[in-house]
């Protein structure tokens, strides 16, 4: 499947949500766009807590790094900090014993 790329775009904050609700309230599609909004990104948040337990399961089967695995952490990661910045939250501590690098491949 082909997706779309969207064009560059100032992403909708939590305060500017809570705007828009007030806003509109009463505009059934406004309303709509907005659950649909609020809806995604909880269900971004459920993706992430089953992401952590397959890869939990992964790293103690010592199965290495699956690439898919690593690209949807990075994607979820990418979420993870650009919802934090909206929020208006602190970004995380850095983690002292950040992941190790995927190996070289020898031919």
């Amino acid at each position: 499947m082909k997706t779309r790329t969207l064009p560059r775009f100032e992403p909708v904050g939590v305060d500017e949500g809570r705007m828009l609700w007030k806003k509109y309230r009463g505009n059934a599609d406004v309303e709509r766009m907005l659950l649909e909004l609020a809806q995604a990104r909880q269900t971004i948040g459920e993706i992430e807590t089953f992401f952590a337990s397959v890869r939990r399961a992964w790293e103690e089967e010592n199965l290495g790094q699956l690439v898919a695995m690593e690209k949807i952490r990075l994607l979820l990661m990418e979420h993870h900090l650009r919802y934090r910045a909206l929020a208006g939250l602190k970004p995380p501590p850095r983690d002292e014993n950040p992941d190790e690098p995927e190996p070289a491949l020898v031919d």
